[in-house]
């Protein structure tokens, strides 16, 4: 009232705060669809919730508070998509100031967990990958698969040219490491296209000292010096001629 009388007296007037009905994509699609929406299905999602509660969870309803469900849903369907915020707030019934902030804080509930599911296998664990590698492939010695991708991101306003990659669009450079299971054992995010080159030398930095002496080699991308560890192997001729 007094916010209104004091707006009154320069001609304007405050907006009534709008609760826009809010959906609930958990309890009212199916689980194709979920998955198809958000990357994960219902039981994933319910699981990544229950990890997240201590941190999401609001001490008090008051203000129509999002549910931690619902945050960790805003979240994926963020991650899952791209879209922009005014869009995925209308999508559920939110703000897209509440979007940005629910993003945000899902995503430093996330990060905090990483040392615990994203870490390098102990010695047992490597001769179990080894073995799963080998049945799945043939192929021996291998405890992970290394890739890489280019998230896209909003350019920056400073050091622009640093984040524009070869493709022509600005992202964040993303390189991991798995395991037989498809589980993640290492992560490596380069804020900008020019430190992937750092990140690579850093991975040959380990190689060298983890395989020197080793007899075992591996095969790495070609623009490489040529070290004990990393060696071509030649792919023995199966046809013979005539």
């Amino acid at each position: 009232m007094a916010a209104n009388i004091f707006f009154d007296q320069f001609g304007r007037q405050r907006n009534d705060r709008v609760y826009r009905e809010r959906i609930d994509h958990l309890h009212q699609l199916r689980d194709e669809e979920v998955r198809k929406r958000y990357r994960f299905n219902k039981e994933s999602i319910r699981f990544i919730c229950n990890l997240l509660r201590d941190k999401l969870q609001q001490p008090t309803k008051r203000s129509q508070a999002l549910s931690v469900e619902l945050q960790v849903l805003i979240a994926l369907r963020f991650y899952a998509t791209g879209n922009f915020l005014q869009v995925l707030g209308d999508t559920v019934g939110i703000d897209k100031g509440t979007a940005s902030r629910v993003v945000r804080k899902v995503s430093l509930a996330l990060s905090e967990l990483l040392p615990v599911y994203v870490k390098w296998p102990s010695e047992d664990e490597k001769r179990e990958i080894k073995n799963e590698f080998y049945k799945m492939a043939g192929f021996p010695g291998v405890i992970g698969c290394i890739d890489g991708t280019h998230v896209r991101i909003q350019c920056p306003s400073e050091n622009e040219p640093a984040f524009i990659n070869r493709n022509g669009f600005p992202s964040i450079n993303v390189q991991a490491v798995c395991d037989s299971k498809g589980m993640y054992c290492k992560y490596k995010i380069n804020l900008s296209v020019k430190s992937r080159v750092h990140a690579i030398q850093s991975l040959v930095t380990v190689l060298t000292k983890r395989w020197e002496g080793h007899k075992s080699s591996s095969k790495m991308a070609r623009q490489y010096p040529r070290q004990p560890y990393v060696k071509d192997q030649q792919p023995k001729n199966r046809f013979r001629e005539g």
